[in-house]
């Protein structure tokens, strides 16, 4: 039986972002992406994280995404090649919600946007 969960507080100028498409508020998403990134004080990216949901049969984490942004001070351009990444570590299947095309596609435009506001939020923006 399972009686207690402890996650550790994120470091310090780290932020989070969750971001789904789905067809009505509430509803399984069609993509979900999570994604956190953690500054150092220079504004370099120290930690990176970004998991993918409904872009396979299993959640991902997109390895080459988090390791293109380690390392780097995050630009935009650098944001927009991480996501990329991303998108091709997806490996969805078409149903009737979606092509598998569309949820690549997708995982990578999520990517971008979780990435943006998980670096504004270490940024200490909101």
């Amino acid at each position: 039986m399972l009686t207690e969960v402890r996650i550790p507080a994120l470091p310090p100028r780290s932020g989070h972002a969750f971001v789904e498409l789905a067809r009505r508020h509430g509803d399984f998403a069609i993509v979900g992406v999570a994604a956190v990134i953690t500054l150092d004080p220079q504004g370099v990216c120290r930690q990176a994280g970004i998991a993918l949901a409904g872009a396979g049969p299993t959640p991902i984490r997109a390895e080459a995404a988090c390791a293109r942004l380690i390392g780097e001070r995050p630009t935009p351009a650098l944001l927009r090649e991480a996501a990329a990444r991303a998108g091709d570590a997806a490996e969805p299947d078409s149903d009737l919600h979606a092509s598998a095309e569309y949820r690549r596609e997708m995982a990578q435009v999520l990517t971008r946007r979780a990435l943006e506001q998980a670096l504004g939020r270490a940024q200490g923006r909101s």
